[in-house]
C-alpha cells in the first residue's frame, strides 16, 4: 500500500465527523479514482465528481462547464461495454475542499439513499455505489479489496487523543 499522507487521513476523517460518510470509503474512493493522488480528474479533484454542464450528450459530447472544471479523458463503462471519452470534472480549491465535496455529496445526494441506509457498514455501502458513483460494475467490489488491502477501515474511528493520523 503507498502512504497516505496524514492531511489526507485528515480530510477524509474530517468529512465523516461532518456528513457520516466512513472515511475508508472517501479514502478507498480517491486511492481508486486518483491513482492513489498521483492523478486528479479537475483541480484537487480526487474522486472522479463531474461538474454541471449544459448541452452535453454522454458519452459523445462533453458539452458546456457551468462551474470552475477540467476536461478529462475518461472511461465509463456504457451498455455493458468500455468507452473512452471526456468529461468535465469539478475544480476544488484544495484537497480539504474535494473531500468536504464528497462528503457532502455521498450524505446529501438523492441517488445516494440506498447506500446511506446501509450504514455504517462501509462494505455493503461500497457495493451500494456500484453502477450509482461509478459505471464499473466491479466497484464496489474493487473499493472493498482497496478498503481491506490497505486496512482503511482503521480510519472510521478517530485518531487517539495526541496522535495524528
Amino acid at each position: 500500500m503507498p502512504a497516505i499522507a496524514p492531511e489526507i487521513i485528515a480530510a477524509a476523517r474530517a468529512s465523516q465527523a461532518k456528513w457520516g460518510i466512513p472515511a475508508s470509503i472517501s479514502l478507498a474512493q480517491w486511492a481508486l479514482e486518483s491513482g492513489w493522488g498521483k492523478s486528479v480528474s479537475g483541480k484537487n479533484n480526487y474522486g472522479g465528481i463531474t461538474a454541471k454542464v449544459k448541452d452535453a450528450v454522454f458519452p459523445h459530447v462533453p458539452g458546456t462547464p457551468l462551474e470552475p472544471a477540467t476536461l478529462c479523458w475518461t472511461r465509463e463503462v456504457v451498455n455493458g461495454q468500455t468507452v473512452r471519452c471526456q468529461r468535465w470534472f469539478k475544480d476544488y480549491a484544495s484537497p480539504e475542499d474535494y473531500f468536504e465535496a464528497h462528503g457532502k455529496l455521498l450524505a446529501t445526494g438523492k441517488p445516494y439513499a440506498k447506500a446511506r441506509a446501509l450504514l455504517p457498514d462501509p462494505n455493503a455501502f461500497a457495493d451500494a455505489l456500484t453502477g450509482v458513483y461509478a459505471t464499473d460494475p466491479k466497484y464496489g467490489a474493487t473499493l472493498k479489496a482497496i478498503m481491506r488491502g490497505s486496512n482503511l477501515y482503521q480510519y472510521n474511528q478517530p485518531p487517539a487523543e495526541g496522535k495524528h493520523p
